[in-house]
């Protein structure tokens, strides 16, 4: 480019570019559960569930491996980005323990010809919840 301009004072650095992959790497899954959502004609209560966990299971093992892949060799996690992960967690569990208000979502889970009990016991809950499910 044109040096004249003033522009390199701009330029990202090293650190500045590990972050923005950091970020990538994370922002992937939630474009990824909002693509798959964006193209159904309709969502079932079964679909929106079993993405919020594998939502949660992404989010959890990225917060407890604390690494990324990035185009190179697995690398440690920003620590922002780390924090940010733990706030969204924590959001995403609070609209999920919203489900235990109502007896809905497991009668859907339990219905649906493909979980019935066995997603419950995959996702290793409690034999309490799974009874009462």
């Amino acid at each position: 480019g044109n040096r004249e301009l003033g522009f390199r004072k701009y330029d990202l650095t090293n650190a500045q570019w590990s972050l923005l992959e950091d970020m990538l790497h994370v922002l992937k899954i939630f474009k990824d559960a909002t693509l798959y959502f964006s193209n159904e004609n309709h969502c079932t209560i079964p679909q929106v569930l079993t993405t919020m966990d594998k939502v949660d299971d992404l989010i959890t093992a990225t917060v407890t491996t604390s690494t990324v892949q990035g185009p190179g060799p697995k690398r440690a996690l920003h620590p922002s980005i780390k924090s940010a992960l733990k706030l969204a967690k924590a959001t995403l569990n609070k609209y999920y323990s919203h489900t235990d208000s109502s007896n809905i979502y497991r009668i859907a889970m339990v219905l649906h010809p493909n979980y019935k009990l066995d997603y419950f016991r995959a996702r290793k809950w409690e034999k309490a919840w799974i009874e009462t499910a």
